[in-house]
């Protein structure tokens, strides 16, 4: 899990003095002394630049999860429509894959957009803070509208691209479709249904389970860091919606992984083998949070 503990340096400015002089004042003005240059030394943000950050925060998480899911799901049915195209257009499988994998497409567009909200809440969260923090929340309002826009035309807009290109690309000459046999496709299917709940079940519970420990982890780093006080509480604003999206995004993004997963090991090696392989990925999953959380 991701902790909340990104430091955005501001720098105070300094209040020049001016020294009493006893004489007596000169018929000419005396030249105004340079201005202060800004204490390095702070680390600390004001209290408009936290408050800015928060509401950057809020902004940004609701424009980055309104829009970039808004843009998958506009472009979902073009993303399914072009996926079949590629797929019985293309030379370079053969029909009992195309039909395996023309059967799990659905479930893997159902929980994209899904993925992607919930992914989107949290960079919206953290780059909205830190545009806000540095730069005001118009800015960051700003900002977070332009991911929407590089996410609807460059990401979503270039995988269909990809799709087209798939679509058209011969085979070389000699070589062909690649294909797998008929009992082949059933266990894909069946790998790939098991592998969603093993490890959308498992790698969601073990997010979850290790979510406290998390929790307390970005506190210890946040509260022993160098940060200025309002630095600190502000940053430990953050960690509580950060942790209320770790279970979630455990669950959607290890539900598509097993269902690529345990389709692939499933058509490959049987559904002993698929069954086994996503099991190995929740206990990967376990020994990775466990080394990332250790004091």
């Amino acid at each position: 899990m991701l902790s909340a503990t990104t430091a955005f340096p501001s720098f105070a400015s300094t209040i020049s003095r001016a020294n009493s002089a006893p004489q007596q004042p000169p018929t000419t003005p005396p030249e105004a002394p340079p201005d202060a240059p800004p204490d390095e030394d702070s680390k600390d943000w004001t209290i408009g630049q936290a408050v800015s950050g928060l509401a950057g925060a809020v902004v940004g998480a609701g424009i980055e999860t309104v829009g970039n899911t808004a843009s998958s799901l506009y472009r979902m049915p073009e993303a399914l429509f072009q996926s079949y195209k590629a797929l019985w257009n293309t030379e370079q499988i053969g029909p009992v894959l195309k039909t395996t994998i023309g059967l799990l497409l659905p479930a893997a567009a159902v929980a994209t957009p899904v993925l992607v909200a919930l992914g989107s809440a949290g960079y919206g969260l953290f780059h909205g803070f830190q545009e806000g923090v540095e730069n005001g929340v118009g800015s960051a309002a700003k900002e977070c509208a332009k991911d929407v826009k590089r996410f609807h035309n460059d990401l979503s807009g270039k995988l269909i691209d990809e799709l087209r290109k798939y679509e058209s690309e011969p085979l070389e000459p000699g070589e062909e479709p690649y294909d797998i046999k008929l009992i082949e496709g059933g266990k894909a299917l069946v790998g790939g249904a098991a592998g969603a709940v093993i490890d959308g079940v498992g790698i969601g519970a073990v997010t979850l389970v290790q979510t406290p420990r998390g929790v307390v982890k970005a506190y210890k780093e946040i509260w022993n860091s160098d940060m200025g006080p309002v630095q600190k509480v502000t940053c430990s604003i953050l960690v509580p919606p950060a942790a209320v999206l770790a279970a979630p995004l455990g669950v959607v993004g290890g539900a598509i992984y097993g269902l690529a997963i345990g389709a692939k090991e499933g058509y490959q090696n049987g559904l002993g083998a698929s069954v086994e392989k996503t099991g190995e990925a929740v206990k990967d999953w376990w020994d990775t949070t466990n080394e990332a959380l250790k004091d």
